[in-house]
Order: C-alpha cells, then structure tokens, then sequence
C-alpha cells in the first residue's frame, strides 16, 4: 500500500512539472495577471563569455522565476494563505487593519506618527516650508484672479481620518506626532486669504450621518459615492468663486451592488485567490442637468490619485469644456497634446483655464504643489531674460568656488554631460527651489507687481 502511496506521490509531482512546463512554453490556459507596477525580464541570450562568468545563469535563474508555468495562481495562493491564517500581505504597498480592512502605510504614519518626520525633526521647520508654499499659492491666486482665472486649493482627507479605528496597532513608530499638515494648512490658508475647501472637515462631519460608506474597506480613495457628492460640492463651491452657473450633478438614493473598480484598488494589489469581501457596497446613480444657460469652463487640476475616482464614472466632458490633470505635477492626463508638465508653457497653460485646482490628501499635503507653486510664480512675474539673467549670476558664482566647480565637474563625468550643461540645470533648480532668494519681489508679504510681457500676447490668443 505504501508503494502506491509513493508511486501516485511521484506521478502527481511529475505532472505537476509537466503542467508547469507546458504552461510556461505555450499558454495553454489563460491567466489574469497580476496587479500592481510589472518590471518585463527579457530572456537572456546565451554566450560562452556569460555562462564563464556567471552572468547568464543569474539572469536565467531571475527569468525563470518571473516567467514560470502557472505562477500567477502560485503567487494568489501563498498570498491567500498569508491573509487567510495571518492577515498578513505579501506586498509593502498594503497595510492590513482591523477587521479586514486595509491602508496605504503612508497614512498609517500620518496617523501615528506623522510624515513630518519625513522633512525634519523639527516643527518650526516644517511649519515654515509651509507657510512659504501658502505664501506662494495665495500670490498666484491673486494675480490669476486679476486675469480671469480663479485658483482654490481642495485638501482630501486621508482613509486614516475618517476610519482609524480600523487601522492596525501601532508596533512601529516610537516617535512622537507633533504635527499634521491637515490641520496647519487650514489655518494658514484663513489667514492669508488662500481659497480652500477642507474635505477633511466635511467627512468627519458627515461619518455616522450619511447611509453610505465614506471609505471602501478595501481601497484607499473616498468610495464612488462620495466622490459623486465630492463632485457636486466642488461645483457649487466653483460657481460660487466664479460668480457662474454650470453644469450640476442629480444623485439619486444609494443602492446595493457588488463592489467595482476602484473601490477595491488595494485588494487588487493584494493579488488574493478570493475577495477579501463577501458583502456588496454602495452605489449611487446620477445625472448631469441640461441646463442651456450654464457654462462649460476650463478646469486645470494639480494633485494626487484622488482625481481618478472623481474622473472614473462621471463624464467631466458634460461639465467642462477642458479638464486637464496634471499628476502630482508630473504626468499629463486628459490632453492630446502632452504627456508630461516638462512638455508645457505654464504660463499659456495657466492664463488659458478659468479654474485651477489644487487636490491633495492628507499623505501627500506636505509635498504640496511638487514645485508648481515656484514654477508658477516665476513664469507668471518675470520674462525670460531676467530669469537668463539670474541664471548666469549662479553661474559665475559657481566658477567662482573651486570646491562647486569641482563637484560639478564630477557630476558632468558622471553623467557624461558638458559641464555648462550641469551649470545651467543647477543654477535652474536653485531659482525654482527657492526663489524668494533670487528674486526680490517675492519676498515681501504684497502680491508681486510685476508681470511677464508675455501675458498680454497670450490674452489676445484667448
């Protein structure tokens, strides 16, 4: 009996071998990938020089483990043991709470510990870095308005604001939380007079309220549904700034369904065998009125991930005549015409929208605008020869300083670029980094007077 025991053992191990070899060299069945960021490994080319040296079985063994016969399924078991028996996950991206619930680590430090820690150790400090981003935003509220462009800043409470008795025990910060950017900016934006509509304060009043969830248990965006009235409430607060109607959204009663993308983003990311929920979620049909007498702006957004679920079902073409999204400032989303901020004019692109919002979360408020607010105020003030000017003022203070020249003259090596190359994009970023220094009329506390001679060309193209 035991014989057969171990012959069928063998077989079974045997084929098993098989099916992975099989499925691994033609696919015979088809596979969901796997979610999240995937790095492709090509196949490595086999030659004596590499196999002498060891180079090509590294790089086969890295292949072979990334391109096997059923891996996915492989990879969806041991992560469903994982959360099954230990409600651990196999990812750094996904932190499991309570109850079955999960958070992006980042806004497990903010709650904890705060991302402060990330900048400084000091509270002065990070204060001070943002009242000069406050600063900054407020005088180019004030010169946009004085065009015809109306800026606000829209600040996105974070997952741990509105639910952190789900969050996980804290076994991993030690320090203590001395400050949040949700709760500073706020007061420094009354003060100066910034624009802002504080979500944060608008959930944490409306949790236990409202008969719909706030926040899925298994993302880490606002739910559908209340992005829909996220949506509605940034339009009345725009017409309201703009002083004009437009288009308004029309919700109807929640209703239950099986919960749908993205309101199960960082379940995705878990790549788990079976759902993690067996109960349905919220939703919320609606409409967009028809109104003949409502106008249809243009609407340039800069922030986080947040604008997906705003953007996911709702139709801002029905809204806006443009909707431009500039991803953490970086990447372009809904234009034709550019991929990246690099690729911009941003001061055409600035006078040539009527809105401009600025959305970040709770996370991410410490890295807010991610340098647009400089780069903004810059193209806004001053033409591009005074700018060349300064530009060449670092320049000779570089030559100037052999210890500068000479570690400058290391990076150009290094990246085997002309020195006068490095010179200028340093210079550049010392200007955009901090322009306060270089640039007298921004330093007081008065909206700057001066003006790019451009602005009145781009105006008459309008």
């Amino acid at each position: 009996m035991g014989k057969w025991i171990y012959r069928i053992l063998c077989l079974l191990t045997l084929l098993v071998f098989v099916a992975i070899f099989l499925q691994e060299k033609y696919r015979l069945v088809d596979i969901e990938a796997l979610s999240g960021a995937v790095e492709k490994t090509e196949k490595p080319i086999f030659s004596f020089a590499s196999y002498r040296s060891g180079e090509y079985q590294a790089a086969l063994e890295k292949f072979s483990k990334e391109n096997f016969g059923f891996r996915e399924t492989f990879i969806r078991c041991y992560n469903q043991y994982l959360w099954k028996f230990y409600k651990s996950t196999n990812t750094p991206d996904v932190v499991a709470g309570k109850d079955g619930w999960l958070y992006e680590p980042c806004f497990v430090q903010e709650y904890y510990e705060g991302l402060m820690y990330k900048y400084t150790d000091d509270v002065n400090v990070i204060q001070q870095k943002l009242r000069t981003e406050a600063k900054r935003l407020y005088f180019i509220q004030e010169i946009l308005k004085q065009y015809g462009v109306q800026m606000f800043v829209m600040i996105e409470p974070g997952k741990e604001r509105i639910y952190p008795e789900y969050l996980p025990d804290n076994i991993w910060y030690e320090r203590e939380k001395k400050f949040s950017a949700a709760d500073y900016y706020p007061l420094v934006f009354d003060t100066l007079g910034v624009n802002c509509i504080n979500m944060c304060a608008w959930f944490e009043s409306q949790k236990g309220k409202v008969d719909y969830p706030l926040y899925p248990q298994t993302a880490t965006h606002w739910s559908n549904i209340a992005a829909l009235h996220v949506t509605d409430t940034l339009i009345r607060y725009m017409e309201k700034l703009g002083n004009t109607n437009l288009h308004n959204l029309s919700i109807g009663e929640p209703y239950i369904c099986e919960t749908f993308d993205p309101d199960k983003d960082l379940e995705k990311l878990l790549n788990l065998q079976f759902s993690i929920l067996d109960i349905p979620n919220k939703y919320a049909e609606f409409s967009i009125d028809n109104d003949t007498t409502a106008s249809k702006p243009n609407l340039l957004s800069i922030g986080d991930s947040y604008f997906w679920n705003i953007s996911y079902h709702i139709n801002l073409d029905d809204i806006f005549s443009s909707h431009h999204f500039w991803y953490y400032n970086s990447t372009v989303y809904y234009d034709d015409r550019y991929t990246s901020t690099s690729q911009l004019d941003v001061l055409s692109e600035l006078l040539n929208n009527d809105y401009l919002m600025l959305s970040y979360c709770t996370a991410q408020l410490y890295d807010m605008p991610n340098m647009f607010s400089a780069n903004a105020l810059i193209s806004l003030c001053f033409d591009d020869e005074r700018i060349a000017e300064k530009i060449e003022s670092i320049k000779r203070g570089m030559n100037a300083s052999e210890e500068w020249l000479a570690s400058l003259q290391q990076k150009a090596d290094e990246q085997g670029r002309s020195l006068d190359e490095i010179m200028y994009d340093d210079a550049r970023y010392l200007i955009f980094m901090d322009p306060e220094q270089y640039f007298d009329e921004l330093s007081g506390d008065a909206v700057p007077q001066c003006r790019n001679s451009r602005i009145d060309e781009i105006l008459s193209r309008k």
